[in-house]
This record gives C-alpha cells, sequence and structure tokens, in this order.
C-alpha cells in the first residue's frame, strides 16, 4: 500500500468490504489485508466516509439482512447466520439498533426504511474528495406550507434553477415575519410528476414542514403569509446526506443521477424530489446539514 494516497486506499478497502461482505470483517481482518495499522485504517477511512469501518460494515451487513428478511420467507436465525452473526438473540438487538424495529416487526410491516447502500466515491468534479452514502427511504404522506414557481431544470438548454430558486427563499423568508418565533422545517419540493419532453418546465417549492402548529391558527397564519398548502403522497426515496451551503445541492444532484443511480439497482420516478435543509434559519445558505430525497423503485 506504500505510496497510493488516502483516497486509493479507501477504494481499495471499500471494494473489498464489499466483496466479502457476506463473511466476518472486523477491523483485524482488513489490517491484515491491507498491511496498515489500526489507527491509520480508521484515521483514513473515517476521513473519506464519516463512518468508522466497523459502524459501515455493521450497517451494510444489516441493510442486506433486512432485504433478506422483506424478500424472502427465510428463518430468522438463517439470515442471522448468513450475514455473520452468531446468533438470532444478538442479529434481532442489532436490527433493532439501526432500524427501530425486531427483524419480525420489519418483515410484517414490509416497507423498505433506512437500508443503507454500498458508498460510491465522488466524481472528481465534485464538491471535495469524501465519499457519499446513500440510503433507501419509506415516507409517508405529509403536507408541506410554502410558494412556487415554474422553473428550466438543471438538463434543460436554459436552466432558471440558479436564480429562480434563491428568490423563492428569500421571498418566503420575507413573509415569515421572526422565523424564530417558529417552529418548522425547511423543505424544498421539485414536482417532476407531470415532466415529459412535452412538458419540460417544472415546479419548485419552497415550504416549510410545520411542527406542532395549533390547527385552529393555521389557516390564518397561511393567509396572512399567503402560502399554498401540497401534499407530499407516499413514497419509496433514495436519500443521500450532505454538508455544506444550499448551493451545491445542484452537484448533488448531479451525482445522485449520473453516477449513483445507474449501477443502483433502481430508477427515477416522476414525482416530488425533496430537498431537507433541517430548521427553519433566517438564512439557508449557510453551512449546514441537508438531505437530498429521489423518489426511486426497485429495478425488477
Amino acid at each position: 500500500m506504500r505510496g497510493q494516497s488516502p483516497y486509493s486506499r479507501v477504494e481499495r478497502i471499500l471494494e473489498y468490504i464489499h466483496r466479502h461482505i457476506d463473511q466476518t470483517l472486523g477491523l483485524d481482518d482488513l489490517v491484515e489485508v491491507f498491511g496498515i495499522s489500526r489507527w491509520q485504517l480508521q484515521r483514513i477511512f473515517q476521513q473519506q466516509t464519516g463512518l468508522n469501518v466497523a459502524q459501515y460494515v455493521r450497517e451494510l451487513k444489516l441493510s442486506l439482512a433486512a432485504e433478506k428478511v422483506l424478500t424472502t420467507h427465510d428463518r430468522m436465525l438463517d439470515i442471522a447466520y448468513q450475514f455473520g452473526f452468531t446468533s438470532e438473540v444478538s442479529f434481532s438487538r442489532s436490527f433493532k439498533q439501526l432500524f427501530g424495529l425486531s427483524p419480525s416487526q420489519y418483515r410484517r410491516r414490509g416497507t423498505k426504511v433506512g437500508l443503507r447502500n454500498p458508498i460510491t466515491q465522488r466524481a472528481e468534479h465534485f464538491i471535495d474528495s469524501t465519499s457519499l452514502q446513500t440510503r433507501i427511504e419509506h415516507k409517508s404522506e405529509f403536507t408541506v406550507y410554502g410558494i412556487s414557481s415554474p422553473v428550466n431544470g438543471l438538463l434543460d438548454a436554459s436552466p432558471n434553477v440558479a436564480t429562480i430558486v434563491p428568490s423563492l427563499w428569500e421571498t418566503l423568508l420575507s413573509r415569515l415575519g421572526n422565523p424564530n418565533d417558529l417552529k418548522a422545517q425547511l423543505v424544498g419540493v421539485v414536482d417532476t410528476q407531470h415532466h415529459t419532453p412535452e412538458h419540460a418546465n417544472l415546479r419548485y417549492w419552497a415550504a416549510l414542514q410545520l411542527d406542532d402548529f395549533p390547527a385552529e391558527t393555521l389557516q390564518n397564519y397561511l393567509a396572512q403569509a399567503q402560502l399554498s398548502t401540497l401534499v407530499i403522497p407516499t413514497q419509496d426515496y433514495a436519500v443521500v446526506s450532505y454538508h455544506g451551503l444550499a448551493s451545491g445541492f445542484s452537484q448533488l444532484v448531479e451525482w445522485l443521477m449520473c453516477d449513483w443511480l445507474p449501477q443502483s439497482g433502481y430508477d427515477s420516478v416522476n414525482g416530488f424530489e425533496l430537498e431537507h435543509y433541517g430548521d427553519l434559519i433566517s438564512n439557508i445558505d449557510t453551512p449546514t446539514d441537508m438531505e437530498y430525497w429521489l423518489p426511486v423503485r426497485s429495478l425488477p
């Protein structure tokens, strides 16, 4: 491994993990294979992925096990053994820590929630040199409140997202008065459900997901702030996390659609793409933790 950059080392480590994920994979096993110290391995892996090795292996094994739980009638004990757990008890305990449900409860519910996908390296032109990981989530119907405008998408001949979207957010925030008095989440919504070659325009929403807002005062507030209501239907999503400026979302979408999606085993569907910016703040272009939610379906 001498002379290789930390980035190329992590690529090799990830490749090895993915090829041997159904085997016992401890930190000592990887140290022996790659001939570097435990500290070096943990340091470069954490730096490039944001995860420690044990956490990544555990979450990936459990996600693959969850797929088996949903798509087969195999006994839980057999699934546990297949992914290196020594007992059904230890498997069930770890499973519930990650997904919030026991394997049996997860099977009965029958929906994919919280599945981690293998990390893939970012394209060279991306924001920085770290890595991204997606997860698959099933999200039930919910409502947002905001303002919207038609926009030309990033792949159109004359995209105008970069000008219209910031203007929408500025208008929304100006209508809210003192945002510190409002408990809400900022959600950008890209409505692609009618997006076809004949109808190329998208509709973008700068919106709020309101928390604990008294029902009796909601309509008055919406009228005062001149906000419209949008219901987001139940949908499966590929979710990717990101730390940085909101303006970096265009590159995040490009990576997700052009690099991750073709090799993911999923296909995008027209629907409502979501930009989760977190708690309501007065300036959304401040570095923070954000997520992009892309509607997807499993390929047959």
